[in-house]
């Protein structure tokens, strides 16, 4: 591996491990609004929130055409953390929601960005290990963290927590700024318009038909994502102490699991990997039909760690590995803009159907049902 691979591989682990500790405590974010007294429409909307970012990735490679798109990508992402600075002055559900969404759209804009920048300074025989071992370790700080950060906001509360996850943020942002590439070689010429879009979805019939099925797969993760919550407060009486348990036991199958999928990734391909994610998602979406305890969902945490893992990694390398010569930028960001509509409107198609007097249950059936038709479409291109 050489030298500067190996260097910004160190760059990247040491803000991973940072970033771990800013996502654990993001992942407390809907329990704390739902005990604030959030409605599953307010749920709703803020599932539906953390993908403001993605939904405008395309309009956001304009980042990419300013000089260094890497230095804009971390202003982008520190301003956005920053905002969790607030919620030490704010009380109420609607309040926490906002700066949540301020985050969640700072997030998602530099994501082609990232994507480029990936491409670039990691080879693709070494792509899938490199980023596996760079997971790990914000696995590992998800693991170590979880149970901590539950144990301090059952004693201090979010106005405490939520601010010092901004500046963690803020300080893994701040730490890519040493990676070593050529951003020329990230920049764009000029801005994709939708016709550059357009032109993917009618003229790459691979590309679309992978795209159709993480519609399929989000779908299934996210149409019940508003009511996963309110399982977990009104029938399972969940405390912040316990969620971060079940949170523990998914970021050690996250940690684990990063170094099977690097591996598989390097020689299967990421399309064939995120097909047995999707398979493996069932797992994650159909216990909530049936439990009774908090217990109960340790078989769903557990495999949620190994489809987050599989979609991390996958979801970036089999955009570059579909993406024609010199467009990944273009097709990261078509794919993150799929991502963002379908992640915007999911969540709502579950509350409506609660609200018209469909059963909890039923909703996550077909969630089920939805991620096996996923699974299925991935076959082709496998």
């Amino acid at each position: 591996m050489a030298s500067d691979v190996r260097y910004n591989m160190r760059v990247e682990l040491i803000a991973a491990i940072a970033y771990g500790a800013f996502a654990t405590i993001l992942a407390f974010i809907p329990l704390v609004l739902r005990r604030s007294g959030a409605s599953a429409e307010l749920l709703a909307l803020y599932v539906a929130s953390t993908y403001l970012g993605t939904v405008l990735a395309g309009p956001g490679l304009f980042l990419s055409r300013q000089g260094r798109p890497l230095r804009m990508a971390v202003i982008c992402w520190s301003l956005a953390r920053a905002a969790l600075l607030g919620a030490a002055f704010v009380t109420g559900d609607v309040g926490l929601l906002i700066l949540a969404a301020i985050v969640w759209l700072g997030e998602g804009l530099p994501t082609p960005i990232y994507s480029g920048i990936v491409q670039q300074i990691y080879p693709v025989e070494d792509r899938g290990k490199v980023m596996a071992v760079i997971r790990v370790g914000m696995s590992v700080s998800l693991l170590i963290l979880a149970p901590v950060a539950g144990w301090m906001l059952d004693w201090t509360g979010y106005r405490v927590l939520f601010p010092l996850a901004g500046l963690i943020g803020i300080l893994a942002a701040v730490t890519l700024l040493r990676l070593r590439f050529d951003e020329g070689a990230v920049r764009l010429r000029q801005t994709p318009t939708i016709r550059h879009f357009g032109s993917i979805l009618t003229h790459d019939r691979r590309f679309t038909l992978y795209l159709a099925a993480i519609v399929l797969f989000g779908l299934s993760g996210l149409m019940p994502g508003a009511l996963i919550p309110l399982v977990q407060v009104d029938r399972l009486h969940i405390s912040y102490t316990e969620l971060g348990w079940l949170n523990l036991a998914l970021s050690l199958a996250r940690l684990l699991s990063y170094f099977y999928w690097g591996r598989r990734i390097d020689r299967w391909g990421a399309v064939r990997c995120l097909q047995a994610a999707f398979v493996i998602n069932i797992v994650a979406v159909l216990p909530y039909i049936w439990v009774t305890r908090g217990w109960m969902l340790l078989p769903t945490f557990v495999a949620t760690g190994f489809v987050y893992s599989a979609v991390d990694l996958g979801f970036i390398n089999a955009a570059i590995e579909l993406a024609r010569a010199r467009r990944i930028q273009e097709y990261s960001a078509l794919q993150a803009t799929i991502i963002g509509v379908r992640g915007i409107i999911a969540p709502f198609i579950g509350v409506g159907l609660l609200r018209l007097g469909v059963t909890g249950s039923a909703i996550f059936a077909v969630a089920g049902g939805l991620t096996l038709l996923a699974a299925r479409d991935l076959h082709e291109l496998a």
